[in-house]
């Protein structure tokens, strides 16, 4: 009886891992749409934009912006003295 409970326990941890996994996968993808709709008419972007376009917080976006680099997806530079980011 006890291992069924806690057998079960631990499958419905793992599916609420799963779902926090899908919905952070489709955060991601929705912050790469915006910042793919930014950078049609603007050419670059930065991270104040990124700030304002997502809502989130300068690290938050500084991850992100890092993490679209790694993917490949933009490209890091130096606009101004500012850091800015094009697509590749």
């Amino acid at each position: 009886m006890f291992i069924e409970l806690l057998l079960a326990t631990i499958k419905a941890s793992l599916m609420d891992a799963i779902k926090m996994s899908d919905a952070a996968a489709d955060k991601a993808a929705l912050r790469w749409r915006s910042i793919e709709h930014f950078l049609d008419p603007h050419g670059f972007i930065m991270n104040s934009d990124v700030r304002a376009l997502c809502g989130v917080p300068a690290a938050m976006a500084n991850r992100i912006l890092a993490r679209l680099v790694k993917e490949e997806k933009l490209i890091k530079c130096r606009i101004g003295g500012h850091w800015a980011y094009h697509k590749l």
